[in-house]
C-alpha cells in the first residue's frame, strides 16, 4: 500500500476526542467496533465528545481504561460513518528501520500525518513494551495510530521524551491486542485494569473501591469520573451558550474554547486566561475568483456600519470576528444579546457574500 493510500485510510478512521480538560486522538478498529485511545486523553471522564470532518460532534461512553498500558476504549456511536483500521496480525514482526506513519491532531491541527522510521522495534519502559519512532509526535497526537507500510496498526502513539528530539513511543500492538481480548473476556462491560496485579476489574467485581484480586486501592476517578468545575469566565460563557440553546457538553472543545456548529458555519469562541480577553471568529466563505474589488469595498463599508464585529480576510477566507471582550466587561445579559446578534450576523453575511458576491461556501472551503 502506498503511503498516500495509508494516509487516506487512517484519516478516514481517525476521530478527534474532546474532554473538558483537553483533546486527543482516537481510531476505530473495525474488527472490535471500538475506538482506541490513551487513558490520559479520557482520564476522569465516563463520557467524551467525538468528532470527525464528516459528522457533527456527539457524546460517547468510555468503556475501558488501563493505567498500566495507558489505554482506553470508547464506544462507537450509532451512525458513526467513518472508516476502520486493522490491527497487525498476531506474530507480525516490527523491525528496526521499518517505515511508519503516525496520524493525529497535534496542538489542534486536524489530521496531521507524520512519517518516519522505527528507531527501536521493542523498547522496554517501566516494564511495558513500546515501539520507539522518530516520527514527530506532539500533544494532541496522543491515542492516534502508528501504522505500518501495509496500513496495519502496529502501535498506539502514547508519549514523547521532551528532553530529546524525535523520540516518540507507541504502545506495542501485542499489548493492545491483549487488552482487547481481556476486555472481551470480562464481558465487554465497563472495566479498569488494576495497575498492581494487571487483572481486569469491572464495576460489579470492584469491592468497596479495592481490586478483588490483590486488594489494591483503585483510582476512583476511573470508575466515577472527575467533576468538571469551569473557571469563572468559562462558567459565564457556558451559561450564555446554554441560554442561547446550545449543549455545552457538545460545543466545549476544552477548558477555555468552544465551537458552535450552526448549519454550515463553525463559530469558534476562545478565552485566554493570560490576556483575560474573550474572542470569537467564524469563516463565512472563501474569496471568489472574480470581482474581488467590489467585495473588498463592501467589507470595508461593513466594518464601519456594523458595531461590535470586524470583517477580515485570511488565507483566502472571509472571516467575521467579535471585538475582543475583557473578562471584567463580560456580563451575562449584554453578552447574550451580543452573541445572539453575532451568530445571526454570521448567517446573514454568509448568505449575502455567497449569493451577491459569488463567494465559495464555507463547507467547500473547509
Amino acid at each position: 500500500m502506498t503511503q498516500q493510500k495509508t494516509s487516506i485510510l487512517a484519516s478516514n478512521a481517525t476521530v478527534r476526542i474532546m474532554t473538558p480538560w483537553g483533546l486527543g486522538t482516537g481510531f476505530l478498529l473495525g474488527d472490535y467496533e471500538l475506538i482506541v485511545t490513551n487513558r490520559h486523553v479520557v482520564q476522569g471522564c465516563r463520557q467524551v465528545v467525538l468528532a470527525t470532518d464528516t459528522f457533527k460532534k456527539r457524546i460517547a461512553n468510555v468503556l475501558y481504561t488501563d493505567p498500566l498500558y495507558d489505554l482506553a476504549f470508547v464506544e462507537q456511536p450509532d451512525g458513526l460513518a467513518v472508516g476502520s483500521l486493522q490491527l497487525a496480525f498476531e506474530g507480525y514482526e516490527v523491525k528496526d528501520g521499518d517505515p511508519i506513519l503516525a496520524i493525529g491532531h497535534p496542538l489542534g491541527l486536524k489530521y496531521t500525518n507524520t512519517n518516519g522510521i522505527v528507531s527501536k522495534a521493542s523498547r522496554n519502559v517501566d516494564g511495558v513494551q513500546y515501539i520507539q519512532t522518530d516520527a514527530a509526535i506532539n500533544p494532541g497526537n496522543s491515542g492516534g495510530p502508528l501504522l505500518s507500510e501495509e496500513g496495519l496498526v502496529v502501535g498506539v502513539n502514547t508519549f514523547i521524551m521532551s528532553e530529546g528530539q524525535n523520540l516518540g513511543f507507541a504502545l506495542h500492538y501485542s499489548l493492545l491486542r491483549k487488552s482487547l481480548e481481556e476486555y472481551r473476556a470480562a464481558g465487554s462491560v465497563y472495566s479498569v485494569r488494576c495497575i498492581s496485579c494487571s487483572n481486569i476489574v469491572t464495576e460489579s467485581t470492584l469491592q468497596a473501591g479495592y481490586c478483588p484480586f490483590c486488594g489494591m486501592k483503585m483510582n476512583q476517578e476511573d470508575f466515577k469520573g472527575k467533576l468538571y468545575i469551569p473557571g469563572v469566565m468559562a462558567r459565564k460563557v457556558e451559561e450564555m451558550l446554554t441560554k442561547l440553546g446550545y449543549d455545552v457538553n457538545i460545543v466545549r472543545d476544552g477548558r477555555d474554547s468552544w465551537t458552535v456548529s450552526d448549519e454550515n458555519l463553525n463559530i469558534n469562541i476562545t478565552y485566554s486566561p493570560e490576556s483575560c480577553y474573550l474572542s470569537s471568529s467564524c469563516v463565512l466563505c472563501r474569496l471568489p475568483q472574480e470581482d474581488i474589488g467590489r467585495l473588498y469595498s463592501f467589507l470595508l463599508q461593513q466594518n464601519y456600519k456594523v458595531p461590535g464585529v470586524t470583517f477580515s480576510i485570511s488565507g483566502g477566507h472571509v472571516k467575521i470576528s467579535t471585538r475582543r471582550i475583557r473578562n471584567t466587561d463580560f456580563h451575562s445579559e449584554t453578552a447574550y444579546t451580543l452573541f445572539e446578534n453575532y451568530i445571526n450576523a454570521c448567517h446573514r453575511y454568509s448568505d449575502i457574500l455567497i449569493n451577491r458576491y459569488h463567494c465559495i461556501p464555507a463547507e467547500v472551503a473547509e
